[in-house]
């Protein structure tokens, strides 16, 4: 029984490591909205020299994957 729970542990480890790898990182932009709906600014993230804000942050948002998306 000992041996089987510290197999599961290990393939829990090794299964957590490698998701966080392979998706911890999203390429894109975030466009931010206001409360009506409008366009208040938009965050391109994990793009390198392109990253940074313009605009305003807002809690309604949407992300468009990819260094290239332009929003609006």
């Amino acid at each position: 029984m000992k041996v089987w729970a510290k197999t599961t542990a290990i393939f829990a480890l090794l299964l957590a490591s490698t998701s966080t790898m392979a998706g911890g990182c999203l390429q894109g932009t975030w466009t931010y909205y206001d409360d009506e709906g409008s366009y208040t600014g938009y965050e391109t993230v994990g793009c390198g020299a392109a990253d940074g804000l313009r605009g305003e942050r807002a809690y309604n948002k949407s992300f468009t994957q990819g260094c290239n998306a332009t929003p609006i």
